[in-house]
């Protein structure tokens, strides 16, 4: 490991040493860890959660009919686009 410390970087322990990870590496696992266990997500987490723009997701939530609103809340049900998702699986 390298002695200088990047301004971008986290040292996380794991087992019985320290790993330098790039900051960015470390944010994309931890949003990912809180949302993975989320079933109803607004546009923006989903295109995170699923690596995809804000308006790809926007489409293939609506292509799945996993579309919920109300009132002013718009959410989109994760189960419903797993499932239409490995449907269109090659």
């Amino acid at each position: 490991m390298n002695d200088k410390k990047t301004n971008n970087s986290v040292l996380c322990k794991y087992d019985d040493g320290t790993y330098e990870i790039p900051g960015t590496v470390f944010t994309t696992m931890m949003i990912r860890t809180q949302l993975g266990n989320k079933r109803f997500v607004r546009y923006k987490e989903g295109a995170y959660l699923y690596s995809m723009s804000d308006r790809e997701f926007f489409k293939l939530a609506h292509d799945a009919e996993a579309v919920i609103k109300r009132n002013a809340m718009v959410l989109v049900d994760t189960a419903v686009l797993d499932k239409f998702m490995e449907f269109y699986r090659g």
